[in-house]
């Protein structure tokens, strides 16, 4: 068996090195992925961010990767704003289902309450609290 590295030193280029050949291999078994990244923001006058969400779209699926409002402008709409837009452009990319994860400190009621159900949780990650993966169906799946 050869020796395991670990690679401190290019550890950006080996992560996209093996994501492509994580891609490539799920490709070829479920069809090209037609990754969108999404970049979402909502800024203040000086035109500092205030909010903002990223997310990826592939195959039928859109992969909230975070959503995020700075405190001084929470419970004014931009985190509901933001997610609503990108739920509909998902819908616009084909996709059926939203996904995310939150950690129990951060919004898990937000995300009930816009109609999104637990799939998964890990229990005390970190400790003392658990992370929890949502999931939002957009149309009928069948």
């Amino acid at each position: 068996m050869h020796a395991i590295t670990s690679e401190d030193d290019n550890l950006a280029e080996v992560a996209a090195d093996l994501g492509a050949r994580l891609t490539r291999f799920n490709e070829i078994h479920a069809g090209p992925l037609g990754t969108r990244h999404i970049a979402l923001t909502a800024r203040n006058e000086g035109g500092a961010i205030i909010a903002g969400l990223t997310a990826e779209a592939f195959w039928n699926a859109l992969y909230i990767h975070l959503l995020w409002v700075d405190k001084g402008y929470r419970n004014q709409g931009y985190g509901t704003s933001l997610l609503h837009r990108a739920e509909h452009l998902a819908s616009e990319a084909a996709c059926v289902y939203v996904y995310l994860s939150t950690f129990e400190f951060q919004a898990p009621r937000f995300y009930a309450r816009h109609g999104y159900t637990v799939i998964g949780e890990l229990v005390d990650v970190p400790p003392g609290s658990r992370r929890q993966w949502y999931c939002k169906t957009l149309r009928n799946a069948g």
